[in-house]
């Protein structure tokens, strides 16, 4: 089973969700903090100071900003906020930025209620928007992004990146992405995690070009990725059964060897065709009941 990837996705829905204001910003997806496997799931950086995000979910940014995303089936634990809190303090060391002016975005799919039950015992927590919380008191001003409450219309991507899309809205969002280039992964993940319902309106809107085209080209790098995971896993399985059967092979031989000294050419060969780890394992118990190399030879 091919696992669905959406972190790529997640990285392209916030671009698109901050399409206004592109030009003002560049967007590293995957940043690597340092050296070691430890990375920020996107950055983004404001090219100008003096500009003034309009969007709802940018308008907490400052020059830096650190954003955290967790998927649907993700656990949003205190942990995780603190994590994030960390990553915005780390690039701030490492990079010799103002802590001033970094700010932190923690995007998840549902309301994290016990957090931010812990939250307004330390900080102020403020609902914004809808969908939005800000924390305010910690080190950099934070927001929480809540995409089950986000406004679809405002927010079709971020509202969009989830498994439990109805034909309606998987349409609309498909149908947003024409004429923009930063859309392929994110369309890839969304037709994976929703399957059936691609499958449905690709059959209710075969007059569509662009739908049909979009989804014809995502089936077949679904079943491409399929066929691949699917001949790995048997070759996998393949090579794991020849080893078996090798050991199983050898083990047999240096047995009866010990047992009855040389081996005939005859049985070596005939033991050497044998692919089936199960059957050399059934031979060499019977082998033990064998007292001469003719009895061994009649159960071979």
């Amino acid at each position: 089973m091919v696992r669905t990837s959406w972190h790529p996705a997640f990285a392209q829905a916030i671009e698109n969700e901050l399409d206004d204001s592109k030009n003002a910003l560049t967007f590293e997806t995957e940043h690597q903090l340092n050296t070691e496997p430890l990375r920020i799931d996107v950055l983004i950086v404001k090219k100008k100071k003096n500009v003034v995000i309009k969007k709802n979910i940018g308008q907490i940014f400052r020059g830096f900003n650190i954003i955290e995303y967790k998927r649907q089936d993700d656990h949003v634990t205190v942990e995780v906020y603190h994590k994030t809190q960390c990553y915005s303090r780390l690039y701030a060391s490492l990079n010799k930025v103002n802590i001033n002016e970094m700010s932190v975005t923690l995007s998840v799919a549902q309301i994290p209620r016990k957090l931010l039950a812990f939250l307004k015992k330390q900080y102020t927590v403020k609902n914004v928007q809808k969908g939005i919380y800000y924390v305010e008191g910690d080190t950099s001003p934070t927001q929480i992004l809540v995409s089950a409450e986000l406004p679809e219309d405002e927010n079709v991507w971020l509202t969009s990146l989830r498994k439990d899309l109805t034909t309606e809205q998987l349409d609309r969002v498909i149908t947003a992405g024409k004429g923009r280039t930063s859309i392929d992964a994110y369309l890839y993940t969304i037709v994976e995690a929703n399957t059936k319902t691609a499958e449905e309106l690709y059959m209710r809107k075969k007059n569509d070009i662009f739908l049909t085209e979009k989804l014809d080209a995502i089936f077949r790098e679904r079943n491409s990725a399929a066929l691949i995971a699917e001949g790995e896993a048997k070759g996998i399985a393949v090579g794991e059964a020849k080893g078996e059967a090798k050991a199983g092979r050898e083990m047999l031989l240096e047995f009866i060897r010990g047992k009855f000294g040389k081996v005939p050419k005859s049985i070596e060969r005939a033991i050497n065709q044998m692919n089936d780890p199960i059957a050399l394992k059934s031979l060499a118990v019977r082998t033990g009941s064998c007292t001469t190399l003719a009895e061994f030879e009649a159960e071979l």
